[in-house]
């Protein structure tokens, strides 16, 4: 029998052998790639970037996912689908080792480099599309030449290849690959965590591994070289590997999906807790987020243990009012943090991370809170700092630069019938906008019936070095229209709620110390009882934007001089009402008869105007029944630039 011919297939050696796709295999080979892709894009948005070992680890287990099973775990089950000739098993593609393994290492080297280009020169715009565009021709090539690699490992055929369709494979791959990198990581701050946004993207690159393949199978020739005379299950060999590497990308991916499941029952745990989270704003008013869409945070306790009925943690709070102060000077506490830990892990308040907790019981302290002799406010402050070491820790900067308290407490875990319910009744009571009645330094909460705490320390970064070291680190800075909706269901209050708590976070990252310029100011003082028995005695009229100061108007750019002194000596006691009549009727006759001097009557014609700006400030009927004090404060230098600054007040 000639030796070029076998009595199993009519084809003889030498022949070019025609081939068919069984299209069921085509769709299996585009889902391996899919899930490849996808576990690619899933493990890129979870990455941060930087420096270290944990860095190219990270970039590495993207390279794999991409390269072994988007790319060559496509690639063999595609192959898989090729019947060549009449079907016999002789005259089928197998595959040497050697070229099968280089095909492996091939396009995750390629594709490594390519990550690693597009995270390290992203600095501006400019460098961010020439590094993507560096990429994509890197992933081009890995998929391209994995393909070609990977079929030199024919042992059965000389493989003839037209050049058209591997210009056409190397340009569909290249640009498909350009695209989804592009889209993803240009894109990847708009999605935050938004995975139906992301699926497209891995879509995109399965397609371009896919396109690339086909578009290359069909400009090739098969001459038929070798009979092949082994076991035909051989020819399963690389298909079954290929599947078991894809069976195992979907467990990653649907670990990931456990992880984000888990993850959020942990943030609606948290939610009932009391919490710190830092509110970190760049020069664009973004604010910074982790990988989540989420607002960095520590917890702090379970609860806050009342000692009576009236002992709820709030502004007035003497506790609060203490960890206020100290976040305006950390380096007070920030060598007591040690000793901190150590006394709350003695009295059990604190588990010690050295002795393993154990499964599903809570420490003393979460069941029952500290012994009795222990002083539960100094717990809790021991609790806040920290918690606050280790928020400033796990963001990477120190305890002094992590920012200073909001002043005041947002309520979390409400449900929407009562964040609803609120916001009407807020909406159809509130008697002005622009004023309204805090405790000492603060405004209440807006939610009264929440079910955990959430504490602010707000900080405003100055330099871009500064936010790029905060991306290196894993985080993101995003738009509140991007993360709105994440952080309102993490934390379980209203949209609408949150939406007002950043804003006034962000006016008071931009709030300044002190008086607004030196002079003569114009204040307004007035007092009512607390609504609340826990809030404390009194309540303080305060604008809302600036609940360090009381409603006040300038008068005068200048300190008060001797004759205003004596003038406002002549209105002391006086009602606004009556103040104005005076300043009015004392104006008109000064236009017929001189009854003060030039600059009396400048100095009345600024007191009356500053009474009426005053008065719209607050738009109360009460304001009219206040009665003048002529005495002059001069409030405390709180800001780091000297203030001459003197008040005139209205009480």
């Amino acid at each position: 029998m000639d030796k070029n011919m076998d009595p199993h297939t009519s084809y003889m050696l030498g022949d070019m052998v025609p081939f068919h796709v069984d299209p069921w295999i085509i769709v299996a080979s585009w889902f391996v790639s899919f899930v490849g892709s996808t576990a690619t894009v899933e493990l890129l948005h979870r990455r941060g970037s930087g420096q270290g070992w944990r860095n190219w680890l990270q970039l590495g287990a993207c390279s794999v996912s991409f390269g072994v099973v988007g790319i060559w775990c496509m690639h063999f089950v595609g192959n898989r689908a090729i019947e060549l000739g009449d079907g016999s098993k002789e005259i089928q593609l197998y595959y040497s080792p050697g070229f099968t393994t280089l095909s492996v290492f091939l396009p995750v080297i390629f594709l490594f480099l390519g990550f690693t280009v597009a995270e390290r020169f992203n600095r501006t715009a400019r460098s961010l599309y020439l590094s993507l565009g560096i990429t994509g021709i890197f992933a081009g090539l890995a998929i391209v030449g994995m393909h070609y690699i990977g079929n030199l490992g024919t042992t059965t055929y000389s493989l003839q290849n037209d050049y058209r369709h591997i210009i056409g494979a190397a340009l569909i791959a290249t640009f498909s690959c350009y695209v989804a990198i592009t889209l993803f990581f240009h894109q990847k701050e708009q999605w935050i965590n938004t995975w139906v946004r992301r699926i497209p993207v891995a879509a995109i690159l399965a397609t371009a591994v896919c396109g690339m393949h086909w578009t290359a199978a069909a400009g090739t020739s098969y001459r038929l070289k070798r009979f092949y005379h082994g076991n035909e299950r051989a020819r399963n060999n690389n298909m079954i590997v290929a599947i078991f590497l894809c069976v195992a990308a979907l467990c990653v991916c649907f670990l990931l999906l456990w992880l984000t499941s888990r993850r959020r029952r942990q943030l609606a745990d948290r939610a009932q807790h009391v919490v710190l989270a830092s509110a970190t704003f760049d020069m664009d008013g973004r604010i910074l987020v982790t990988q989540e869409g989420l607002l960095p945070c520590q917890k702090i306790t379970r609860k806050y243990n009342q000692r009576s009925f009236n002992d709820e943690f709030n502004v007035a709070h003497p506790v609060f009012q203490w960890i206020f102060r100290v976040t305006h000077n950390w380096d007070s506490v920030a060598e007591l943090i040690g000793i901190m830990r150590q006394h709350l892990r003695a009295v059990g308040s604190l588990r010690d991370p050295s002795t393993p907790a154990s499964r599903g019981k809570a420490s003393p302290q979460e069941k029952d809170g500290p012994q009795p002799e222990v002083d539960y406010s100094v717990i809790f402050r021991e609790h806040f700092c920290v918690a606050a070491a280790e928020l400033a820790s796990n963001m990477g900067t120190n305890l002094q630069n992590l920012g200073t308290l909001w002043e005041d407490i947002l309520m979390t875990g409400t449900t929407v019938a009562e964040v609803k319910t609120k916001t009407v009744r807020r909406s159809s009571k509130a008697p002005s906008e622009d004023v309204e009645a805090a405790a000492a330094l603060t405004i209440p909460a807006p939610a009264l019936f929440g079910r955990g705490q959430l504490m602010f320390v707000v900080r405003q970064m100055q330099k871009k070095e500064e936010c790029a070291d905060l991306i290196a680190s894993g985080y993101r800075w995003a738009t509140i229209d991007q993360v709105g909706d994440l952080l309102s269901r993490s934390m379980q209050v209203s949209r609408l709620e949150l939406s007002r708590t950043v804003e006034r976070l962000r006016k008071f990252n931009s709030r300044k110390d002190g008086l607004a310029s030196p002079g003569t100011w114009l204040a307004f003082f007035a007092m009512r009882p607390a609504l609340k028995p826990s809030t404390g005695s009194w309540d303080v009229l305060v604008p809302k934007d600036e609940p360090y100061h009381l409603p006040k108007v300038n008068i005068s750019d200048d300190p008060p001089q001797d004759f205003m002194l004596s003038f406002l000596a002549r209105m002391d006691n006086f009602s606004i009402a009556d103040c104005s009549r005076f300043l009015n009727s004392g104006l008109n006759t000064q236009k017929t008869e001189k009854i003060w001097s030039e600059e009396e009557a400048a100095f009345a014609e600024k007191m009356r105007d500053g009474i009426n700006q005053l008065q719209r400030v607050v738009a109360e009927q009460f304001f009219r029944s206040a009665l003048a004090f002529s005495g002059l404060i001069e409030p405390p230098r709180l800001s780091l630039r000297r203030s001459n600054s003197f008040r005139f007040s209205i009480d």
